[in-house]
């Protein structure tokens, strides 16, 4: 009896050992967590852009405010649903017309840079047009500027959009508006395959100062090219055209800037004499939407293939 006990006490005696030494380990293998490592890790708003030059910008946060010095940068504005942070535009800027409640800081060429500096903009969006001295002077109060001015095609507007939208924070509205941009415009370019292309001039100006046009190598040239058409003024590069040479092509229609009024053709020169004219195949165009790489453009690239192929788009 006393040799059971006293084997009983030792097992006992050993147990407590084996348990105390257990619990040892596990405190010395899983310490208390310290104050620091239960921190969550810093969370930061920087971001960069790179604009249409190729200067990178950086923002602590997304601009609240912003300045536009042209007319396609406003509409992008308000088409990502930014026109909130809208602060300041040019006097151009006339679409949607919700923007004229908005402050003029003057013409796109020649903008108030003081209105501009009193306004206090997070960023100011402008085109090369009014680079130069006003950037300079915008850098030097301390106001970042972003340079908006992709070359002339679709893939530029499509560029100018994703810029504006990263600088304002908005890059997925940005993206939205491009995906619909680009399915507009493929859709246009999908119905005119295998149509019968009709000659086209494409009229910018004429009369006494001269006739002038969309030749070689101009967005509008390639514009109706993907629209169907052939521009006889491909002859040629630049503005100005030779109306005798208008005359020889005689084209199938004309299209219209809306700077050149359709009712003056059957009295000027040259153009009376076409069969277009005479014919009344003479169609008018929005020069805003057709002239500016913003989200209208699909719209304008529309109204240009109902006017060269009206039976497609009946």
């Amino acid at each position: 009896m006393k040799k059971t006990l006293i084997i009983l006490t030792v097992l006992i005696a050993s147990l407590a050992l084996i348990m105390g030494g257990c619990q040892s380990d596990t405190s010395e293998a899983t310490p208390a967590p310290s104050l620091e490592s239960s921190q969550a890790p810093e969370v930061t708003t920087e971001y960069t852009v790179t604009d249409s030059q190729g200067t990178v910008v950086t923002f602590e946060e997304a601009p609240s405010t912003v300045v536009s010095l042209a007319p396609n940068i406003t509409e992008i504005i308000f088409a990502i649903g930014a026109e909130d942070k809208l602060v300041g535009r040019t006097d151009w800027c006339n679409y949607p017309e919700t923007v004229f409640d908005y402050a003029s800081v003057g013409n796109i060429d020649q903008p108030d840079v003081e209105k501009i500096i009193e306004l206090n903009p997070d960023v100011v969006i402008l085109t090369e047009m009014t680079m130069q001295e006003l950037a300079l002077q915008l850098r030097d109060a301390g106001i970042p500027i972003i340079v908006v001015d992709e070359e002339d095609s679709f893939e530029g507007a499509y560029g100018c959009i994703r810029i504006v939208g990263e600088t304002l924070g908005l890059s997925e509205k940005a993206d939205d508006v491009i995906f619909a941009l680009t399915k507009e415009i493929e859709s246009v370019k999908t119905a005119v395959i295998g149509l019968e292309k009709k000659t086209v001039y494409y009229v910018m100006g004429y009369g006494e100062y001269g006739d002038f046009t969309a030749g070689k190598g101009t967005f509008i040239s390639e514009m109706i090219a993907a629209a169907g058409g052939i521009n006889v003024a491909d002859d040629t590069e630049g503005w100005a055209y030779d109306i005798e040479k208008l005359v020889e092509h005689n084209p199938d229609l004309l299209l219209l800037s809306m700077w050149a009024p359709a009712e003056g053709l059957t009295e000027a020169t040259g153009y009376k004499a076409l069969t277009a004219v005479i014919e009344g195949k003479v169609y008018t165009l929005d020069d805003d939407s057709l002239q500016r790489l913003g989200p209208r453009l699909g719209e304008a690239f529309a109204e240009m293939a109902k006017a060269i192929h009206p039976d497609l788009f009946e």
